[in-house]
C-alpha cells in the first residue's frame, strides 16, 4: 500500500503474524470493514515487529501470540520495557490458557481475540482500539492537568470516577466491545442470584463498602474474561446460572474495584475481603440497600452478544 495515497487521518496498523496466509486474512478482513483509511504493514515475528515499529510508528498492532524467535507476549513487554507502552498491542491468537490470558491483561493488551475469529468481532476490537486510542490520550492529559491546577472531580456516589470503572473493565476483558454507564435511577437487585463482594479497610471491623452484581452482569463479565462463546453466555445469562469460572473472574473485577471506591480516609485502603453468590436473598442484604448512602449504579451491555443479551446491573454501596 503506498502511504503517499493515504489520508493524514489514516492509522496505521502493524499486523505481526508468522503465517502470510494469516496476515493476509486479517488484511483483508480491515480493509473491507468501515474502518476508515488504514495504512497496513506486516512482519513475520515480534523481532521484525520492534525493528519495523521504529519507522512506521504504528497506532495498534495486532500479533499472534506463537511465533518463533520472539513471541507475541516478548514483543509486548520488551514495548514496555524500552518506554513504548503507549503502543496499543492486540493478540489474534489460538492460545486459550487462563494463565496466558491473564499475563495480556496484566501486561496491558488492548484486547484478545481467538482463532478462527468472527470478522465482525475483530473489526470491532481494532476500530475500538484505533479510534479510541486519541480520546484516551486526550482524557489522560486532562486528567493530569487536572491534578495539577484544581481538585478532581469525582462521580457522586461510591465509586471516585466512571471512567476508572471502565478501566478496571477493560483490563480484565481485554476488550473495549462493551458499554458501562452509570444508572440514574437505582437498581432494585429483586432476582436472585447475586454476587455479592464485601470490603474492609484498614482500622474498621466492620464492612467499609458492598459490591453487587446481578447474573447476567456475572455471565457477561465472566463469559467475555474466559473468551466463550456467544451461545455460552448468553444460555448463562437466560438461565441465570453462571458456571464457577465465571464467578470467578467477576469475582477478580470486585477484586479490581477497591481501587475505585472512594478512599477510605488518611493512611486506609479499601481492600475485597470476600465475594459469594447469593442464590435467595437475606435480610442484612436488604436492609443495606434500603438505607440512605453513598451509592453507584452502574448498567453493562455487550453489543457483541446482541439485544437479547438485555443489561448487567451492577452496584457499589458505602456502608
Amino acid at each position: 500500500m503506498n502511504d503517499k495515497n493515504m489520508s493524514e487521518e489514516s492509522r496505521r496498523v502493524l499486523i505481526v503474524d508468522d503465517s502470510r496466509a494469516i496476515q493476509a486474512i486479517i488484511r483483508r478482513v480491515l480493509q473491507h470493514g468501515e474502518m476508515g483509511p488504514l495504512q497496513i504493514q506486516t512482519a513475520s515475528d515480534g523481532a521484525e515487529a520492534l525493528q519495523r515499529m521504529q519507522e512506521f510508528k504504528p497506532d495498534l498492532v495486532v500479533s499472534d501470540w506463537h511465533m518463533p524467535g520472539v513471541s507475541g507476549i516478548e514483543m509486548l513487554q520488551t514495548l514496555r520495557q524500552i518506554g513504548q507502552g503507549h503502543v496499543p498491542v492486540g493478540f489474534v491468537t489460538t492460545e486459550t490458557n487462563a494463565q496466558c490470558l491473564s499475563q495480556a491483561r496484566s501486561n496491558g493488551a488492548a484486547f484478545v481475540v481467538h482463532k478462527p475469529f468472527d470478522d465482525a468481532t475483530l473489526r470491532r476490537v481494532v476500530h475500538d482500539s484505533l479510534y479510541g486510542q486519541s480520546a484516551l490520550r486526550e482524557q489522560a492529559q486532562q486528567r493530569k492537568t487536572a491534578e495539577v491546577t484544581e481538585p478532581a472531580t469525582v462521580l457522586p456516589g461510591a465509586l471516585q470516577s466512571l471512567g476508572l470503572a471502565q478501566q478496571q473493565l477493560h483490563a480484565l476483558l481485554c476488550t473495549r466491545s462493551f458499554d458501562l454507564l452509570k444508572s440514574d435511577a437505582r437498581h432494585d437487585f429483586e432476582q436472585y442470584p447475586l454476587l455479592v463482594g464485601l470490603y474492609g479497610c484498614t482500622g474498621r471491623k466492620t464492612a467499609y463498602a458492598v459490591g453487587l452484581l446481578d447474573a447476567s452482569a456475572v455471565a457477561m463479565i465472566g463469559g467475555m474474561a474466559l473468551a466463550l462463546g456467544k451461545q455460552e453466555i448468553l444460555k448463562a445469562i437466560q438461565t441465570r446460572q453462571p458456571g464457577p469460572r465465571m464467578v470467578e473472574e467477576a469475582s477478580r473485577y470486585l477484586r479490581s474495584m477497591a481501587a475505585v471506591l472512594h478512599k477510605p480516609g488518611a493512611g486506609s485502603e479499601a481492600q475485597l475481603g470476600s465475594t459469594r453468590l447469593t442464590p435467595q436473598p437475606f435480610d442484612k442484604l436488604q436492609q443495606v440497600l434500603q438505607q440512605p448512602s453513598a451509592r453507584t449504579d452502574l448498567s453493562l451491555t455487550l453489543p457483541l452478544l446482541g439485544k437479547e443479551a438485555g443489561t448487567g446491573r451492577l452496584c457499589f454501596l458505602l456502608v
